[in-house]
């Protein structure tokens, strides 16, 4: 499955991770998710601005960094390639956005929150560290998914029973879901760097994250 991480929204969700994997930066994510259920994924976590100083994009596997560059948002280079996509049935898309979600939604993407996110990562943690003790965490994720992401996802991602309930309380009133309605348009808000947010993508950068969402591990 293609899946593109709204990077920011997920790390900045509070009330979630445990003690030991809370303050998690973007190269720990990268780290959990390739030992865990999406490491067979291609994942790409798109981030707000450019990459910190002193660091570089990250590949590993089929989990890759995008930043949207100077003065950028992540939301606005995610909405760009949910509506580039040629397949966007084919994308899951991971977000508590509201915005995220409604352009998902307009393209009959696949959507997970943010929470429910964080979760599948404590799970994997878990088994890794705590292998054969109980599960800790029995919270219900919020958000929804398709009976036939479940059913994908108990292959794919290696779910097990007790993820496989958690997982298939989220599929009722499946997604994709049809079209939300016309609404007005919302406000913009003021950035701090009006032109750069105005101006389109470079397309180089539009290209690099398609390549690594369509890109097949060996």
């Amino acid at each position: 499955m293609k899946v593109i991480v709204d990077t920011m929204n997920a790390l900045h969700m509070t009330g979630i991770l445990p003690p030991e994997m809370a303050g998690m930066d973007v190269p720990g994510l990268v780290q959990h998710l390739s030992q865990g259920r999406w490491a067979n994924s291609q994942v790409v976590l798109v981030c707000d601005g450019c990459i910190p100083s002193g660091q570089r994009a990250i590949k590993r596997g089929g989990i890759s960094t995008v930043y949207a560059g100077v003065g950028r948002e992540a939301d606005d280079l995610i909405e760009e390639l949910i509506e580039r996509s040629h397949a966007p049935t084919g994308l899951l898309v991971i977000s508590s956005d509201r915005r995220i979600i409604k352009s998902a939604r307009r393209r009959r993407c696949h959507s997970m929150s943010s929470a429910a996110f964080l979760r599948s990562l404590i799970h994997d943690h878990e088994r890794t560290t705590s292998r054969g003790k109980p599960r800790q965490d029995h919270g219900r994720p919020q958000g929804k998914v398709s009976q036939k992401s479940v059913d994908e996802w108990r292959t794919r991602f290696g779910l097990d029973d007790d993820d496989l309930a958690e997982f298939k309380a989220l599929a009722q009133d499946a997604v994709p879901s049809p079209p939300p309605p016309a609404s007005a348009p919302e406000p913009q808000s003021q950035s701090a760097e009006p032109e750069q947010a105005n101006q389109p993508f470079p397309e180089a950068l539009i290209a690099e994250a398609m390549r690594l969402l369509d890109e097949h591990q060996p």
